[in-house]
């Protein structure tokens, strides 16, 4: 597919982009769960509430520049802030290289930073916020049924009801077992867009690593020890990496990498 732009040009600004994009997530992640507005009062420091000049808060290069403290009292500004930025530019220019300027990439560039949001939320204070759900549900209906997806409207509705459903039994089946929540309902709603976005193929290879990922971290926090009786460890972290996992091992036209040597290995 050609554009108007230089290749390089377009990745450049996807780059920027990104970046940009995910110092907004920085002020939702904060912001959101406490109920504080997302645009007033305007970005400052938490410890002197000294509102940050422009030239203090450009995407992924001020934080190093400053040394990661602020520039008025010295108190240090949390590394999280330059990784969600590097993060949010980096997923956006995999998601290009894979589906292009396409209506997919956007939709799953919207996912992509979503899921950044709600796993930093998700690890913060243990909820998936419900605006997220809705959001979420916006942007798929129309993408379902406009064909902004690789898949057919019936494939995402399979993939919400095998994703939620699945989530939702074992989370009955945990709580029979474990006598306490095992997870949480916000986790079975972020399903359904997950599995929507996913279709039914891929939504079983995003649970597949989702709880392989969780035991790998589970295993190694008992391991180092960080891990208590009673810890309660927020799912949601894992729903998304996943599903980015699962995304980003996708090709348009040659399947999921994944799948692909899942299927060779069997037959």
């Amino acid at each position: 597919m050609t554009y108007p732009l230089p290749n390089e040009v377009i990745i450049l600004l996807l780059f920027i982009l990104g970046a940009t994009i995910g110092s907004f997530l920085n002020v939702v992640i904060y912001r959101v769960p406490i109920k504080m507005s997302l645009i007033k009062p305007g970005s400052h420091c938490i410890s002197c509430k000294t509102s940050i000049k422009l030239y203090d808060n450009i995407p992924i290069l001020s934080y190093f520049f400053l040394g990661g403290n602020c520039r008025q009292c010295s108190e240090p500004f949390t590394i999280r802030y330059a990784i969600v930025e590097i993060l949010a530019a980096s997923l956006s220019l995999w998601l290009y290289f894979i589906y292009g300027l396409t209506p997919s990439f956007f939709m799953f560039l919207f996912l992509a930073y979503s899921l950044i949001a709600i796993s930093f939320i998700d690890m913060d204070h243990l909820i998936i916020p419900n605006g997220f759900i809705i959001l979420g549900l916006v942007v798929l209906i129309p993408s379902l049924v406009l064909d902004w997806l690789p898949i057919h409207w019936e494939d995402g509705l399979y993939g919400s009801l095998v994703f939620a459903g699945f989530l939702f039994a074992m989370g009955i089946i945990g709580q029979f077992i474990l006598k306490k929540e095992s997870i949480g309902f916000g986790d079975v709603k972020l399903g359904l867009i997950l599995g929507g976005f996913l279709g039914f193929e891929l939504s079983v290879l995003a649970l597949y690593l989702s709880f392989l990922f969780a035991a790998i971290v589970v295993v190694l926090m008992v391991m180092l020890g960080t891990v208590k009786r009673g810890m309660k460890i927020p799912f949601g972290p894992y729903l998304a990496m996943g599903t980015l996992a699962t995304l980003l091992t996708n090709s348009i036209g040659r399947g999921n990498m994944i799948l692909s040597w899942y299927y060779s290995t069997i037959f």
